[in-house]
């Protein structure tokens, strides 16, 4: 990346090799002048106010366009380097507004620290660099780089001169940023784990996506407030323009940690890379380090998410685990004596300063972000329960205030209530897991960190762990084997290093355990090297956290005790090593008092977006493609049956044309082994993909082939997706996502498996499931719904009900809540309608309890369980299970119609019965080269009243008239008297004829008190009757 500055008018331009950032102020200042280097335009809006008041505009003109449109002949070339030959911008961290002045940062230097997989770098930030966007009076701190080459000892004279001069507004942030504690990635997202950004996709491909923005992953994104309005200028883009965005460097997203890659042995015979990286948070209201605890949104000092990468040619394994304070308001106070202002253990004392059902609102919403992002939470709680120590105050509330949500959690999930207050308080379905490990510095430092794990606290975990699982991906077959699908929270009292030691402790068991599924015999060298990268993550954290407790969170001034305990961190944090401003913190983040985000403005593509947006109908259209979805529990067995009339079942239906998209979710696939962290039984799984892909090829109607784009194996859970071949380039962004409800990690036996894609512009989600059996466990499958719906998750935090389309299958499980002797009867007549009024799921969905929103088409086929197998005849054993539609498909969106519901009754095999559906989807289309052509003669108008990007770029007139258009025609907020969609700012008023009609003699007409309040109630009653009328009503009475 280049940078070059053309001096007046006051324009910077970033550079890839094909595009450019372009960057302008519209009221710049010259050094030496006293006024803004402004002349009004006469089409403009005249006067733009003061010049004090445009001086310190936040506003920005931003432009992103193909290098090839700019002329470059005024600019000059500034970008910073190490010699003349070696002029390079590493990346772009943002707008960073301090003062009256905006900054422009970048990186330029670094160095790679870890490389969690193939074709993935971390670096350092080794050096960054800070431009005045609207203001040249620091220019002279850069010299010019086409007179003096920027060798290290020239870069290091400007350095000196930066900080002699004292007065450069973002030397501190640079300083900060340079000191080795941040890096990034220019091939991921740095902010994201390996689990939420994917494997699934080849190097040739391989793409920078943006996670940041979304809510959870933001925390930790240091460089937020310098980026955030890029995000959203970055977003308004196209996809095409997105991709080249992030991928060349002008997007950039940095965190704060630790990073590291070695080589090791993984096995006798495969060598691999093992990465640690931690990620600090900085979210939170508040101090980000010390001895504190949450803010209102519940985010917590002292947070980080550890990520642990294995990675071989073979395979992929991965697994995060989380720390942090406690979440609730407390903080540490310290007693002084005459004699002595430096407070010992004896003087702390742990304080509360709110009521304890405050702190539980914090605390659940700390716990429900994170299972929001994670799954099921389990917290491993190392503060020590010695009531001698000040520290047990504290873990005595954590425990009150565990107990209390599980407690409550439970009575909330059995009574039913649909209280949308005690939703909010008890968001999660489950309980948090706890265990208490208090572990003494002493025996810390007697284990140490090596390759052996201490039994005492590893048979506490283990059942939690194997619960959990870990993410393990197949590279050879391109298939996830394992997802982690849940979380340990550790803390202790500071989260450094008993924290640390028991996220290695849990860590490593994770390891041995998952590798001993797949049967791989480890090598003693990679347990010596993870316990190595563990004790190097302590080292690190601890350092660049000591360095930063707050000393500047301002005391409560009606407490004197809390004066005297920050004057004790402010003495303390001064006998620490040097260290950079913290007020240099607080700038990067934003959070001075007079720091306000920079808003940009991109005037030519508002303009050509906007048109486009009026005029879509000229480039898109809805196209009606086939979507055949069926659900199949095949009681662990894969048949050499036929299975064509199932697949297309032409002697029922006129099938005349290949299916466009073909989803399967099977059940019981395999029969399951307890205790499994990861998915070893994918035999029968390979062998049904391979049957159906086979019989589609052969089968359809058309002769077209078919391609298999994703499966997925949760337990005895498995979704098979396959697509014709001709409509492959129409599909993106696909992912899956797992949800267990049973036991067992992912050999878990109950849950639900989804994938989501995109075809064309319509998101598509699938999802199959296997909900709890039993008769009488309609309340349990009811939860299973719930923690499935609120559990499948997707990149961004997108849910299934995002989707535009969603097809729900899979064996529900739900009965018939009618004796055996009455359901056969009604089968053999075949009387459908009976039987459904008394099907548990439909009566679920007529109260809006499950699957509110879906739909279903009637059922005109007999219950598809439960057999005896190899047979049509329903069960005969002992239990004499009543038959039941278990095996359902479900639709929600308004662009889908189910035409065909049935099922194959010849395929006996099993207990169940195969259920297919045929769908009609409506997918939106966008013809991209007439959107294209459409976009450059907006342009070209554009252009011709406003004119072109270089002459913009050259003007010296005032540009307000571009930055103000965003703000016409806005009017104003409603208010109860007066609606802004109103016209004429008449007065918000519901008027009704009947009532306003004047009487000749006065009796006027009045609403009929007897005329029913349910507008559905047939009635004979009038709407409205005279006063006269009433009277007479009240006499009567």
């Amino acid at each position: 990346m280049k940078l070059y500055l053309n001096e007046r008018p006051r324009t910077f331009i970033v550079t890839s090799d094909t595009h450019a950032l372009i960057i302008r102020h519209p009221y710049p200042k010259y050094k030496g002048s006293h006024h803004l280097h402004l002349h009004l335009k006469s089409h403009g809006s005249g006067s733009s106010g003061s010049s004090a008041a445009n001086a310190t505009s936040t506003k920005v003109i931003v432009e992103f366009v193909n290098k090839s449109y700019i002329n470059f002949s005024n600019f000059k070339d500034i970008t910073p380097s190490k010699s003349r030959h070696n002029k390079e911008i590493l990346g772009f961290l943002g707008l960073l507004n301090v003062g009256a002045n905006i900054y422009l940062g970048f990186i330029t230097r670094e160095l790679t620290v870890a490389c969690p997989t193939v074709g993935e770098n971390i670096n350092k930030i080794a050096a960054v660099d800070f431009f005045c966007l609207n203001n040249d009076e620091w220019d002279h701190l850069h010299g010019s780089s086409d007179d003096i080459p920027q060798t290290s000892q020239n870069s290091q004279a400007q350095a000196q001169e930066r900080d002699k001069s004292g007065e450069y507004p973002v030397n501190s942030v640079r300083k900060l940023l340079s000191s080795g504690a941040f890096f990034y990635s220019r091939d991921f997202d740095v902010t994201s784990n390996v689990q939420e950004r994917g494997l699934n996709r080849s190097e040739s491909d391989a793409q920078f996506t943006l996670l940041a923005d979304s809510a959870f992953f933001q925390r930790f994104m240091w460089n937020w407030f310098m980026s955030s309005e890029l995000i959203e200028f970055r977003n308004r883009l196209s996809l095409h323009e997105q991709i080249i965005f992030d991928s060349s460097g002008f997007l950039v997203t940095i965190t704060r940690g630790f990073a590291k890659t070695l080589n090791t042995q993984v096995s006798d015979t495969e060598e691999g890379l093992i990465t640690i990286i931690s990620k600090q948070a900085c979210i939170k209201n508040g101090p980000l380090f010390g001895d504190w605890g949450c803010d209102d949104e519940g985010s917590v000092s002292n947070f980080v998410e550890t990520e642990l990468i294995i990675y071989t040619p073979k395979f992929c394994f991965a697994y995060v685990i989380v720390r942090g304070n406690v979440p609730v308001y407390w903080e540490l106070e310290n007693n002084f004596s005459k004699k002595n202002i430096i407070s010992s253990k004896k003087s702390r004392k742990v304080v509360f300063p709110r009521s304890f059902e405050t702190s539980q609102h914090a605390f659940t919403r700390h716990f429900a972000q994170l299972a929001s992002q994670y799954g099921e939470v389990h917290i491993i709680n190392s503060l020590s329960a010695d009531s001698k120590n000040y520290k047990s105050q504290l873990n005595d509330a954590f425990e009150n205030h565990v107990n209390f949500f599980n407690v409550n959690r439970e009575e909330e999930s059995n009574s039913g209530s649909t209280d949308q207050m005690r939703t909010d308080m008890f968001p999660l379905n489950y309980k948090l897991g706890y265990t208490p490990v208090p572990i003494s510095t002493a025996s810390m430092k007697k284990n140490g960190y090596n390759a052996a794990n201490p039994h005492e606290i590893v048979k506490k975990l283990e059942d939690a762990v194997i619960d959990y699982g870990a993410l393990f991906y197949d590279i050879s077959k391109q298939n996830y084997t394992g997802k982690q699908l849940g979380i340990f929270r550790v803390n202790s009292f500071d989260n450094l290093s008993k924290a640390n030691y028991i996220s290695k402790i849990i860590c490593q068991e994770v390891i041995e355990l998952a590798f001993r599924d797949i049967k791989i015999r480890l090598n003693p060298d990679l347990l010596v090297k993870h316990a190595k990268l563990w004790s190097e993550n302590e080292d690190y954290l601890c350092k660049i956290t000591l360095n930063f407790i707050s000393s500047t969170w301002a005391p409560r001034a009606t407490s004197k005790k809390s004066v005297k305990s920050a004057f004790t961190k402010k003495y303390l944090s001064g006998v620490v090593d040097s260290k950079p401003s913290e007020l240099a913190m607080l700038k990067l983040l934003g959070r001075l008092q007079d720091q306000v985000t920079v808003t940009l403005h991109n005037p030519i593509h508002d303009y050509v977006q906007k048109a486009l947006n009026q005029r879509s109908k000229e480039y898109s259209s809805y196209k009606d493609i086939s979507l055949f979805a069926s659900t199949f529990n095949v009681n662990g067995v894969c048949t050499d049956d036929d299975i064509k009339n199932w697949i297309f079942p032409k002697s029922k239906y006129k099938i005349e044309k290949s299916y466009d998209v073909v989803f399967v979710g099977f059940q019981e696939i395999v029969e399951l082994s307890a205790g499994q962290m990861v998915n070893t039984q994918s035999d029968n799984r390979i062998q049904w993909e391979k049957k159906i892909k086979k019989c589609l090829n052969d089968t359809n109607p058309e002769n077209q082939k078919y391609v298999s784009l994703w499966n997925g194996q949760l337990g005895g859970i498995a979704l098979l997706l396959f697509v014709k071949e001709t409509e492959l380039n129409y599909i993106t962004n696909l992912e899956g996502s797992f949800k267990k409800t049973g036991l067992g990690g992912m050999s878990s036996n109950k849950g639900g498996v989804a994938v989501s894609f995109t075809y064309s512009n319509t998101e598509v989600c699938l999802v199959t499931s296997h909900l709890a059996a039993g008769l009488s466990n309609i309340d349990e499958r009811h939860h299973n719904y719930k923690t499935i719906i609120k559990g499948i998750k997707f990149s961004k935090n997108r849910r299934i009900k995002d989707h535009d389309v969603v097809i729900w299958l899979g064996d529900m499980n739900y009965r018939i809540g009618l004796p055996k002797e009455q359901v056969k009867p009604l089968i053999e007549k075949k009387e459908f309608n009976k039987l459904f009024e008394y099907d548990q799921l439909n009566r679920q969905m007529a109260a809006g309890e499950s699957f509110p929103f879906f739909d279903e088409m009637e059922i005109r086929f007999a219950p598809t369980y439960k057999f005896d197998n190899g047979t049509k005849v329903y069960d005969t054993s002992e239990k004499q299970r009543i038959p039941a539609w278990t095996d359902r498909i479900l639709s929600r969106g308004k662009d889908i119609k189910q035409l065909v519901y049935d099922c194959d009754d010849d395929l006996i095999f099993s207990d169940h019965r195969p259920v297919y559906s045929i769908f009609k989807v409506s997918v939106h289309m966008i013809n991209q080269s007439i959107k294209k052509n459409l976009s450059n003669s907006l342009y070209e108008s554009y252009r011709k009243e406003y004119g072109g990007i270089n002459e913009i770029l050259n003007s010296t007139n005032n540009l307000s008239f571009l930055i103000d258009d965003d703000e016409k025609g806005l009017p104003a907020p409603s208010s109860e008297s007066k609606k802004w969609w109103i016209d004429g700012g008449h007065p918000a008023k519901v008027t009704i004829p009947e009532l306003n009609e004047e009487a000749l003699d006065g009796d006027t007409k009045i609403i009929n008190p007897r005329f029913p309040v349910n507008p559905f109630d047939d009635t004979d009653e009038p709407e409205f009757i005279k006063k006269s009328e009433l009277m007479e009503m009240i006499k009567q009475t």
